[in-house]
């Protein structure tokens, strides 16, 4: 027979922060977030949307990377929370 009851939900909520990890590869001072040294590291801000988090890292690395040279790269936005490996 039919069941009336309501399917249990499959889908996780939606990610409502999102923030994003860059690759830095010198030592640098960044003012607010500090000294930062080489590896993998959270940007200090968290934004409403995955779209709103990767644009702002694009201007934000645009106005820090000189022409020709890399310090800091951007690695992806992940959910508050999650952490790449």
């Amino acid at each position: 027979m039919l069941s009336l009851a309501p399917e249990p939900k499959t889908h996780a909520a939606p990610a409502t922060r999102w923030r994003n990890y860059y690759r830095v590869y010198h030592v640098l001072n960044l003012g607010r977030a500090g000294i930062v040294f080489p590896g993998i590291h959270p940007g200090p801000d968290a934004f409403p949307s995955k779209d709103i988090a990767e644009s702002h890292a694009r201007v934000f690395l645009e106005a820090l990377n000189p022409p020709g040279r890399f310090l800091m790269d951007f690695v992806a936005a992940f959910p508050e929370g999650e952490r790449p490996n």
